[in-house]
């Protein structure tokens, strides 16, 4: 079934702001064949994606998410799991450098930084899916959004500096175990999403830090490449599955 790209562009954006919403993954998915049944049906009798929705794209979606009921099973079902997996980059992280130790404020403030990421990342993605922005102002919202972790995570690390508080210390048996339980998180969730990207993000994220941390490069040039090298990496992988799936 062949529709235009607008309308295509439409649906997309349609399943991202109810995905984004909390509904039903399924249902979602139903909704999103009827309306492109509509849309091939009225493009054939020269209408178009206005004629449909009768509205602007962001009170046809409101109206459309307003009609759904919230998937509280499916969110308390995806939220451990992203939990899980976010914690295993920190787990890898923290392992691979030789630093495996956590205070009670890294205990509380990780699942809190998670959280507000997630749910930052949801608004955001509503908002992004229901306006017809510019690729310039999509990319410059989502790029913000992007270096939010970043920013909460280095006032984690302040505060960790600053206020005195118990810490839990593992040895090298430690890393070496938390090392292995990262990997099978990152295979599990790969397995999960069907999709290699919980292999290949692990792999440019913490490989090149590997690498230069071997070399004999003065420390300072060090502490720049592990900033830079991994992220440039990561964004341009992110960039090309963006790239795909327009494609």
């Amino acid at each position: 079934m062949y529709i235009s790209i607008e309308s295509r562009d439409f649906l997309e954006n349609l399943k991202v702001y109810l995905l984004s919403s909390g509904k039903n993954e399924n249902e979602i998915h139903e909704i999103i064949e009827e309306l492109e049944d509509h849309l091939y049906e009225a493009e054939k009798n020269g209408k178009n994606i206005d004629d449909i929705i009768g509205k602007s794209p962001k009170e046809y979606m409101e109206q459309v998410a307003n009609e759904m009921s919230f998937d509280m099973k499916g969110v308390l079902k995806f939220l451990p799991m992203v939990m899980v997996g976010a914690f295993a980059f920190i787990l890898m992280g923290k392992a691979i450098r030789g630093i495996l130790q956590f205070s009670i404020i890294d205990l509380v403030g990780y699942p809190l930084i998670f959280l507000l990421y997630l749910l930052t990342t949801a608004l955001v993605f509503k908002y992004v899916s229901s306006r017809r922005l510019s690729k310039v102002k999509e990319w410059f919202v989502l790029g913000i959004t992007g270096t939010l972790p970043i920013i909460l995570f280095m006032v984690l690390i302040y505060v960790n500096n600053t206020v005195s508080v118990p810490t839990f210390e593992f040895g090298i048996a430690g890393n070496i175990v938390a090392i292995i339980c990262s990997l099978i998180l990152f295979i599990w969730f790969a397995l999960w999403s069907k999709s290699w990207g919980m292999i290949i993000i692990p792999i440019l994220l913490f490989v090149p830090e590997g690498l230069i941390h071997l070399t004999t490069l003065p420390e300072e040039i060090k502490v720049i490449l592990k900033a830079t090298v991994p992220f440039v990496l990561i964004m341009s992988y992110l960039l090309f599955i963006f790239w795909k799936m327009k494609k």
